[in-house]
């Protein structure tokens, strides 16, 4: 069939119009690099497992090739993949469209302020605050368990050496016992409409809100819960 070429010429540049408006319905609808960039930092900034990460600013690399990124939808409901304690290195992106999960591979660093020991700190020692001082820089070589927050480590007790400059973390402490096992402490039991206060044996090494075993005069094991001010509660009504 033969078209006069005036037709023909409009019908090649409406086809032309409808290819390029295609291409850019589907360039539109999806995110650039930086844009997809933004939403995953700020993803991985507020994703924190503890309240003190919040002093922690990471920054995010997008490792998926651009191309990969194509077929991704306008907004992809975006969710750390997997354990997010750990704070730099390589992490895993879910970005969800519909039924459709694709997974973005990104490097992540960190920068943040820590603790370290300003002298050497013996196993068994109370931690005061003069024992410790801040660090900041780059948190990416450093190990696992970091302490951001100083009142979370003064008052603790050091469970092994701890050496001058080495960063604190969390499995080098304890919580300061507020009863020494063999000690004599006072005791508090409550019950329906009475209270009785006995002197008992520790049987164990408590901190405060911790449970210890308790040996009367009687010879009775009873269990009661350590106060902060370092005797023991037992509820008898439970």
């Amino acid at each position: 069939m033969f078209f006069p070429r005036p037709l023909y010429t409009a019908a090649i540049s409406l086809l032309s119009l409808i290819f390029y408006l295609s291409a850019f319905d589907a360039i539109a609808a999806t995110p650039s690099v930086e844009t997809l960039k933004t939403h995953i930092t700020a993803l991985v900034n507020s994703h924190n497992e503890r309240p003190s990460d919040s002093a922690i600013t990471r920054t995010i690399k997008i490792l998926t090739p651009a191309e990969q990124l194509s077929s991704l939808c306008a907004t992809p409901e975006l969710s750390v993949a997997g354990n997010n304690r750990r704070l730099t290195g390589n992490k895993s992106i879910i970005a969800q469209c519909g039924n459709k999960r694709k997974f973005i591979q990104i490097s992540v660093q960190a920068q943040g302020t820590w603790w370290t020991a300003r002298h050497g700190i013996k196993p068994g020692s109370v931690i005061d605050a003069n024992d410790i001082e801040p660090r900041s820089g780059s948190l990416d070589r450093l190990p696992a368990g970091l302490i951001f927050d100083r009142e979370s480590i003064v008052g603790q007790t050091a469970t092994r050496t701890i050496n001058k400059g080495q960063p604190v973390v969390e499995n080098q402490l304890r919580k300061g016992w507020s009863v020494v096992s063999g000690q004599e402490v006072d005791v508090l039991a409550t019950g329906e409409g009475f209270q009785i206060r006995i002197k008992a044996k520790a049987l164990d090494s408590a901190a405060a809100g911790q449970p210890v075993r308790l040996s009367t005069r009687s010879g009775q094991i009873v269990t009661g819960t350590v106060t902060p001010d370092g005797k023991v509660h037992i509820n008898l009504k439970e």
